[in-house]
């Protein structure tokens, strides 16, 4: 079985899909290849149990072998990612954005826990947050790759993305840093006069000599040389921000060791004030 279109009452799907069936490459993921459970998403389609993926993959399947999984866009799965992409396909159709923040959950909590810097700092900036939980660099080319038109194109970008490749995903850290190019890349063909900021990945557990911290160091090693050709596109390392003078990572800037605290997204914010400024001509 494939998927399959089905009617239902307007007023029942989220804004942003409306009666539009979701391209059958969504249910495609790395290692999956079958579907044994019954998935509804109110869009305007139904994915029915049993649903074998082998030979349901998107066009980008075989490219996945040799390309790698950073580079290669690949929705998720749950409910939850495809109700938030949807409701922001309709905050871009529907309002005017001049600056786009995208990541993970790291951006995804300027909704929670950072909410107040948002509206302190992106929201006179007519910000919109693309950040998602758990976000890989593959899952973020997907979103990009399954945008609308806005009304007006975007002035600016941020992209912070990465961790969840090489902490809790299977990516060494030269191919998250291929797949955040490849994110900078589509930024730029999507919209060719937006500026766009590339920020390092944030640092991730408190000692210098865990692997996560030292994976990273490494990724972001290797994005100034591969985002230095890109037109309209910066990288900035702000990462020592959050760091003490031994080079610990704060308690009080990221008490997960992951995750900044209210007063680390202030920090975040303040280190990236002047460049969002300069980048939108304010």
């Amino acid at each position: 079985m494939g998927v399959r279109k089905v009617e239902h009452d307007p007023k029942d799907a989220p804004v942003g899909l409306g009666n539009n069936a979701c391209p059958r490459s969504f249910l495609w993921r790395a290692g999956y290849e079958a579907m044994n459970r019954a998935m509804k998403l109110k869009g305007g389609f139904v994915v029915l149990g049993m649903l074998s993926l082998m030979g349901v993959a998107s066009p980008g399947a075989e490219e996945n072998t040799t390309n790698g999984p950073a580079v290669t866009p690949q929705p998720r799965v749950e409910e939850w990612w495809f109700k938030r992409h949807a409701e922001k396909i309709g905050a871009m159709k529907e309002g005017e954005y001049e600056l786009l923040m995208v990541g993970d959950s790291i951006t995804h909590n300027f909704e929670s826990i950072g909410e107040k810097v948002w509206k302190k700092y992106f929201e006179p900036l007519k910000a919109l947050n693309l950040g998602f939980g758990g976000d890989r660099t593959n899952h973020v080319l997907w979103r990009l790759g399954h945008l609308p038109k806005p009304k007006a194109p975007p002035k600016a970008a941020v992209v912070m993305i990465g961790t969840n490749n090489i902490c809790w995903g299977s990516d060494k850290p030269r191919e998250a840093a291929d797949g955040v190019k490849a994110i900078a890349a589509k930024l730029h063909a999507l919209y060719p006069e937006a500026k766009i900021l590339v920020l390092g990945v944030f640092p991730r557990r408190r000692e210098l000599s865990h692997p996560h911290r030292k994976q990273i160091i490494e990724l972001n090693s290797y994005l100034p040389e591969l985002l230095k050709d890109l037109k309209n596109v910066k990288f900035l390392d702000i990462g020592p921000s959050f760091l003490d003078e031994k080079g610990h990572l704060s308690k009080e800037m990221m008490p997960d060791t992951t995750h900044p605290s209210e007063k680390g997204h202030e920090v975040w914010a303040q280190a990236i004030e002047g460049e969002l400024k300069a980048m939108l001509g304010r």
